[in-house]
């Protein structure tokens, strides 16, 4: 998938939110590129949730609140499957940003 920003464009946030904001950009890729049409649906519920976690860490929300939405988008994750090749990249994103955590 070709890469829609650079790092540069990123260079005032700090490495969780980067990592976060990496993982929209791969979801919202994600989503243009899939065959499955099943799987829209989900992409579209995992933005509106990650929306939320992105918002409150650029905000400054405690660790805790941050770990309660976390385990939510966990949750989410672990409740849906999609169906195209694409979830192994949304899984190493999403973990590259909770292992900042």
């Amino acid at each position: 998938m070709a890469q829609l920003f650079s790092l540069g464009d990123f260079a005032h946030m700090d490495s969780k939110q980067t990592a976060l904001a990496d993982y929209v950009l791969c979801l919202s890729q994600s989503l243009e590129h899939t065959h499955h049409a099943n799987d829209r649906p989900l992409y579209h519920s995992y933005l509106s949730d990650v929306a939320v976690i992105l918002a409150m860490l650029v905000r400054g929300a405690d660790a805790s609140q941050l770990q309660v939405l976390v385990h939510g988008h966990d949750r989410l994750l672990g409740y849906s499957w999609l169906a195209g090749p694409e979830h192994a990249v949304i899984a190493e994103s999403w973990q590259k940003f909770k292992s900042l955590l």
